[in-house]
């Protein structure tokens, strides 16, 4: 019987930022694979991309550069609305496969008269216009501007997290790889670490995530303001244990 040669990957997905931990994947190692398997390479960066701001951080993307496309969620580490969210190709010709045609919107007689495109300039048409915000941070604040709170977020998450390794209370998943620090108390269940998250919202006194990794449930501080002080780090720990059930 013949033998069939099944083929290779077409595309591979590289995460840089998960959203429970906000973790990286090898990228320097995943692109090589793909190249030497001839699959598209995409790096879901939502997270992470704007440590690329940053000449601290931004050796933690090594590898990012090799992707064909990647996605970007500035809402996070660009401090932009939740809805301004980009898609970065490597080359532009590239989103030739998301043109539309609808001649109500971009015919081009009209176009030739020079009213504006609207289906060439975004798929999202009349929705608003969260780029506009995007590019005037990136015109008031700069590269530099935007990396030295990048770099002041997560120096405040090694802080926190510093000051959960040091609580004999409590149990830190691992060091923070970005701004995201994973804790419990140490002596709770889930269903009482569960509880805990629920009460400090009920009360409006402190908004914390939630993860399940290696079976178990974490308390997740996302850490995202720049100005945040040490005493509301340890503060917020306070919080945390004085809700704990005993």
């Amino acid at each position: 019987a013949a033998l069939t040669t099944l083929p290779g990957p077409l595309l591979v997905a590289a995460t840089a930022g998960t959203t429970d931990a906000g973790l990286i994947d090898p990228l320097p190692e995943i692109a090589r694979l793909s190249a030497a398997h001839g699959a598209r390479l995409h790096i879901d960066a939502a997270y992470g991309a704007g440590l690329a701001f940053s000449d601290r951080h931004r050796g933690k993307l090594a590898g990012l550069d090799a992707a064909h496309t990647v996605t970007l969620d500035l809402h996070k580490l660009g401090w932009q609305p939740a809805a301004a969210g980009l898609l970065a190709v490597a080359r532009p010709d590239e989103l030739a496969v998301l043109h539309q045609r609808a001649d109500y919107l971009n015919a081009d007689d009209d176009t030739e008269a020079g009213l504006p495109d609207l289906l060439g300039r975004s798929l999202r048409t009349t929705r608003r216009p969260d780029v506009l915000k995007t590019a005037v941070t990136l015109k008031t604040l700069g590269r530099r501007g935007l990396g030295a709170l990048v770099d002041q977020v997560c120096a405040h998450a090694e802080e926190f997290a510093a000051l959960v390794r040091a609580h004999p209370g409590f149990e830190l998943y691992d060091r923070p790889v970005i701004s995201t620090v994973l804790f419990r108390p140490a002596a709770a269940d889930d269903d009482a670490v569960a509880a805990v998250r629920r009460g400090l919202l009920h009360e409006g006194r402190a908004v914390l995530g939630r993860a399940r990794l290696d079976g178990r449930l974490w308390l997740k501080a996302t850490l995202l303001n720049p100005h945040t002080r040490p005493d509301e780090l340890a503060q917020l720990l306070k919080l945390v244990e004085g809700t704990t059930p005993r």
